[in-house]
C-alpha cells in the first residue's frame, strides 16, 4: 500500500471524488442533451410553442385575451382564473406535438385561430387549431408545419371555462 500523509490521503480522496462528478457530468450530458445542445426528443416532436418559450399573452379569436401578470395570468374576459388558468397555460408551454404531413381534409373556417405573443419575439406565433375525431390539428401559420397532439390534450389547452360555458 502507498504510504502518505493524512493531508495525501485527503488530496486522493478530493480528485477521485472530483474525477468521478466529472464523469457523471459528462455521461448525464450525453444521455439526455443531443451535441446541439438541446434536450433529445425525436426529430418530429417538438413543443407546441418552442423550447423554453415564455408566453406574454395568447389571444383566443380575438376575443379571449389571456396576458401575463408577473408569474400569474389575468383572462379578459374573466371566464377562467386561479389554478384552472394556470394549468391552462401550463399546458401550452409543456405540450409536446408530432409533426405531421399536411391534413386533406380540413375545413380553415372553422379553425380556432391562437395568436401567442412569445418573450424576445419581434412576430407574434399564429396557429390554427382544427379538433377531428381523434387528434387536435396544429398549423403554424410562421413555419407552415402541421403537428398534432391527442384530443385530450385540446380540453387542457382550451377549457369550456374558458368560453363563458
Amino acid at each position: 500500500m502507498i504510504k502518505l500523509s493524512r493531508a495525501g490521503w485527503n488530496n486522493v480522496i478530493i480528485f477521485a471524488v472530483l474525477g468521478f462528478i466529472l464523469l457523471i457530468n459528462a455521461t448525464h450530458d450525453n444521455v439526455f442533451y443531443s451535441p446541439d445542445g438541446s434536450e433529445q426528443k425525436t426529430s418530429h416532436e417538438t413543443p407546441i410553442l418552442g423550447n423554453d418559450a415564455v408566453v406574454l399573452t395568447l389571444t383566443i379569436n380575438q376575443q379571449i385575451k389571456i396576458e401575463r401578470i408577473g408569474k400569474t395570468w389575468r383572462a379578459i374576459p374573466a371566464n377562467i382564473s386561479g389554478q384552472a388558468l394556470e394549468q391552462m397555460m401550463m399546458s401550452w408551454q409543456k405540450t409536446i406535438s408530432s409533426k405531421i404531413d399536411a391534413p386533406i381534409d380540413i375545413d380553415e373556417q372553422l379553425a380556432l385561430i391562437v395568436n401567442v405573443e412569445l418573450a424576445g419575439k419581434a412576430q407574434a406565433l399564429l396557429l390554427s387549431l382544427h379538433a377531428t375525431a381523434n387528434e387536435l390539428l396544429i398549423f403554424n401559420h410562421q413555419t407552415e408545419q402541421w403537428s398534432a397532439v391527442p384530443l385530450q390534450i385540446y380540453s387542457q389547452l382550451l377549457p369550456m371555462q374558458i368560453f363563458g360555458e
